[in-house]
């Protein structure tokens, strides 16, 4: 071990101590271990035409299911704590949230117990921290409309006809087959769409964006990321102007009049001024491919 891995390690575990010997904010326990108990949750909604989901730690799937009656909510939960009777506890207090209104929006959430006045402090080699996460699963025949907003974790959807808008502070987002507007955002983690219609926004901080349109697809398209490489690949019904731009990579544009500038390139397939697609990354390739005809 070298002297700079022994001070780090004497420093962590320093904190912690220091951590547990605080006599302010009601402090009454501190451990170095944690213990997780699991659970499953679920609930079906009749009368459901659009969804509005929120999450603070855990993924989000969205299956497109034609034999779904009803629309099927279910939540795979995990609680943790300093012994495994309050980890369990945690997960018979939690509670699995679907209401819908008079219009037949449902809202769908995972409330977790409140924590205890007391704080825990967990050391296990290089990682400190604790939480409690859900993965929620949501089938349904067929949605007006998705919203999903999700703090920490994944979104999945796939084969709707409706708008589509997905949020995550911290994950990736994937997007099959969908048909019907998409705005997909991510503060870190790629963004993958395949099969999908335009219009589409994708943007991401930190992570790729892939994209392949459907054969039909005809619309705007707008990919942006701060860090890491983009791909496009523009379906056999797409006319438009492809504008592409990174600070640092190469672009690639092919199946379509290629005009080249300083530092990005343009591409036009068919009616220039049908569509327009955007392409913007900071640090990455860029490669765009338009479907022969």
């Amino acid at each position: 071990m070298n002297l700079r891995t022994a001070t780090a390690r004497v420093a962590r575990t320093s904190r912690a101590i220091a951590l547990c010997m605080l006599p302010v904010l009601g402090l009454a326990a501190c451990s170095i271990n944690s213990v997780t108990s699991k659970g499953q949750l679920s609930q079906t909604v009749e009368g459901a035409t659009s969804v509005v989901v929120a999450t603070e730690n855990g993924s989000v799937e969205l299956i497109q299911d034609a034999s779904a009656a009803t629309m099927q909510v279910s939540a795979a939960i995990r609680c943790s704590a300093d012994t495994i009777e309050k980890a369990e506890a945690r997960v018979k207090a939690t509670r699995l949230v679907a209401e819908r209104d008079a219009s037949g929006k449902v809202r769908v959430g995972v409330e977790f117990p409140p924590r205890e006045a007391a704080v825990t402090v967990v050391l296990v080699g290089d990682y400190e921290g604790s939480t409690d996460s859900a993965r929620i699963v949501i089938r349904a025949a067929s949605l007006d409309g998705i919203e999903v907003s999700a703090m920490n974790g994944s979104i999945d959807v796939g084969a709707f006809r409706c708008n589509a808008k997905l949020l995550t502070s911290n994950g990736s987002i994937e997007v099959k087959d969908h048909a019907g507007p998409i705005e997909a955002r991510s503060s870190n983690g790629a963004i993958r769409a395949s099969g999908v219609l335009a219009p589409i926004v994708a943007e991401t901080s930190n992570g790729r964006i892939e994209v392949s349109l459907a054969a039909a697809a005809q619309g705007d398209v707008h990919l942006e990321t701060s860090n890491g490489s983009v791909s496009l690949d523009l379906g056999e019904s797409w006319q438009g102007t492809v504008s592409a731009d990174t600070s640092n990579g190469k672009v690639d544009l092919s199946g379509g009049d290629v005009v080249e500038r300083v530092g990005s390139k343009r591409m036009t397939i068919g009616d220039a001024a049908k569509a327009n697609a955007t392409i913007d990354t900071s640090n990455g390739r860029i490669t765009v491919r338009a479907a022969k005809k």
